[in-house]
C-alpha cells in the first residue's frame, strides 16, 4: 500500500527522482539550476552564482553527500 502525503521528505523512496524531475517555479530559462548542500533541494541562481557554485566548492559537498548516500 502506498502512502499518500502532501510533504515528501529527502528521506522518502523516490524523493530525489521527483526532485530532480521538475525545475524550480521561478525558473525562467534566463537563469541557472543548481542543487544545493545539505538539502539536495533545486534552486534557481544567475549565472555568476552558479559559476561560484562550481568552483567555490558547494558542488564538490553535495557530491561528495551524494556518494556517501549511496554506500
Amino acid at each position: 500500500m502506498i502512502e499518500r502525503r502532501l510533504i515528501m521528505l529527502p528521506w522518502d523512496e523516490g524523493f530525489h527522482e521527483i526532485l530532480n524531475g521538475s525545475l524550480p517555479v521561478d525558473f525562467d530559462g534566463s537563469q541557472c539550476v543548481v542543487q544545493r548542500a545539505g538539502s539536495g533541494l533545486l534552486e534557481t541562481v544567475s549565472f555568476e552564482a552558479a559559476i561560484e557554485y562550481a568552483l567555490g566548492g558547494e558542488y564538490d559537498e553535495f557530491d561528495d553527500e551524494e556518494e556517501g548516500a549511496w554506500e
